[in-house]
């Protein structure tokens, strides 16, 4: 069993601090910086990663309630 907890994480480059790999990609890159570079490839790991984890184990079907049963109380006047 594989257990990953919850992690919040951000990181900017200390040159190019507006740059967000999500909104800009590669080709935003200004001068070759390696920090950017960095930055878009944990993004594409990221998104490769949430991927995976989502085809190992589709979401399961919403349980359904079970049917109410039918009124079972017999008549007390009967039938006439």
């Amino acid at each position: 069993m594989l257990k990953i907890g919850s992690v919040r994480w951000r990181g900017k480059c200390p040159r190019h601090p507006r740059f967000d790999p999500y909104m800009d990609g590669r080709g935003a890159i200004r001068g070759g910086c390696e920090k950017c570079t960095a930055l878009v490839d944990i993004y594409a790991h990221h998104v490769q990663m949430l991927a995976l984890m989502r085809g190992f184990a589709p979401p399961q079907k919403p349980k359904r309630r079970p049917a109410k049963p039918a009124d079972l109380q017999e008549s007390l006047f009967g039938e006439f």
